[in-house]
């Protein structure tokens, strides 16, 4: 993986500066400009040498939404904010994450293995494809196609346009974007839980607080699922 250019947009100082320690910590990515506002930075992203923003949201002059909405080719943006009512607007402008302040270290963590995972893609330049069957799903990557069982998929989850499809043994990518992916399989064996994650609902073992319990790893239960998702977990 090459260095990742990135850009820091934040109007309070103090908070820019930690996120900038935080992001300095891994090797690949390189801060190369940090600005006090969006239309500070105009200038230079237009340029089209930034690899990764990381932009506040609620800021002078313009917000980090329409920041990304002004360019006619933003780059790929994890936002860092307070205001959690905005991440729906986010999503759908594609952004790869939304992390609250005070930023958690492991959570920003997290964001950048995704973010790793979406340049992977586009560097291995892999001509994915997909077909829908009653029980399984054939997923050709490059020249080997490979058939999936619905009853071996733990759980999707969103990459941008992206699908990962992580089961048990192995992970596979494909080019559907989430919704799509979820209106091709049966309603009742898969659920969505968040923006990013949808789930295979025999799989789940129980929920604690704001998360999903899938074997052993734990997914974010979202806000706008919850009461949804925890009506279905509990009748099964």
């Amino acid at each position: 993986m090459k260095n990742l250019k990135c850009v820091v947009i934040d109007d309070h100082r103090l908070e820019r500066m930690l996120l900038e320690e935080y992001i300095s910590r891994h090797s690949f990515l390189k801060i190369v400009a940090s600005f006090h506002n969006p239309v500070e930075s105009l200038d230079f992203i237009k340029k089209g040498t930034t690899d990764l923003l990381f932009v506040d949201v609620d800021m002078p002059l313009m917000s980090g939404i329409d920041l990304l909405k002004s360019l006619p080719n933003p780059p790929p943006c994890i936002f860092v904010t307070v205001h959690p009512e905005y991440a729906i607007d986010a999503f759908d402008i594609h952004a790869i994450d939304y992390l609250l302040k005070p930023v958690n270290p492991e959570r920003l963590d997290k964001a950048i293995q995704r973010t790793l995972e979406l340049f992977e893609i586009k560097e291995k330049a892999i001509q994915y494809s997909l077909r829908f069957e009653k029980d399984f799903l054939m997923i050709k990557e490059g020249t080997a196609v490979n058939k999936v069982y619905l009853h071996e998929i733990l759980y999707l989850e969103a990459l941008t346009n992206y699908t990962k499809i992580v089961t048990a043994e192995k992970n596979y990518i494909t080019l559907n974007n989430l919704k799509n992916f979820l209106d091709e399989l049966p309603k009742n064996k898969f659920l969505r839980i968040h923006r990013s994650y949808a789930v295979a609902i025999d799989k789940v073992k129980g929920f604690s607080g704001n998360d999903l319990r899938i074997g052993r790893q734990s997914l974010p239960l979202g806000k706008t699922y919850r009461q949804e998702v925890k009506k279905i977990i509990k009748d099964i």
